[in-house]
């Protein structure tokens, strides 16, 4: 039989207990909080849509998080830093935007007629690149000239080929612009995530 009272005795014999027990749980607490605060101000970091250059896929406003540590993949949405022209810019003249990579490095790239063509790295022909993304037609710098991305170099687009300034007028990107690749789990709660931390974003164009 349980003794109701073996409690009571235990706080009487040990007075410290239960102030162990508030520090125990006030460490676990302090623990998680810095967890959080690693996990998204390191490697999961907020950004904010503005503009057009992504859609359909991405919206003025929408709310992102973007993955500092992954490896970048052809067709992986991106937020780099780079030069854009008529733009809000930091002291350095960069300001953040987020595209499509198209092209990794060894990779040639080109255009015409408004469909993209690419030569990966090692392949010996063209082939039409395959963009179910895109919205309306491409018609704005539908054509470009054959060109090879650099070593350590990425080549980016906006998915609204006809209002993006991407690297058709910027050129291949340094790869150690980039900052980080957008998540998947974040690109399918971007409504939510767009209500609720909207306001505390980085914004991106």
């Amino acid at each position: 039989m349980v003794n109701p009272y073996e409690e009571r005795i235990g706080s009487l014999r040990d007075p410290d207990r239960e102030y162990r027990a508030t520090f125990r749980f006030l460490v676990v607490l302090a623990a998680i909080v810095l967890i959080f605060y690693i996990l998204f101000t390191q490697i999961f970091i907020g950004v904010q849509v503005v503009g057009a250059s992504m859609q359909p896929t991405l919206h003025d406003g929408d709310y992102l998080f973007v993955d500092t540590t992954a490896s970048i993949e052809r067709g992986d949405i991106v937020v780099l830093s780079a030069q854009v022209h008529g733009q809000a810019a930091d002291e350095d003249g960069y300001s953040w935007i987020i595209k499509r990579v198209v092209g990794l490095p060894g990779d040639s790239i080109r255009a015409e007629g408004g469909v993209l063509y690419r030569k990966e790295a090692g392949e010996a022909e063209y082939t039409a690149v395959d963009e179910p993304y895109l919205g309306e037609e491409w018609t704005r710098y539908a054509y470009i000239a054959p060109v090879t991305v650099g070593e350590g170099e990425i080549y980016v687009m906006g998915d609204n080929r006809n209002n993006s300034q991407d690297s058709r007028e910027l050129g291949p990107q340094p790869v150690e612009h980039v900052v980080g690749v957008v998540t998947g789990w974040s690109l399918a709660a971007k409504d939510a995530l767009s209500g609720i931390f909207g306001l505390f974003a980085r914004n991106t164009a």
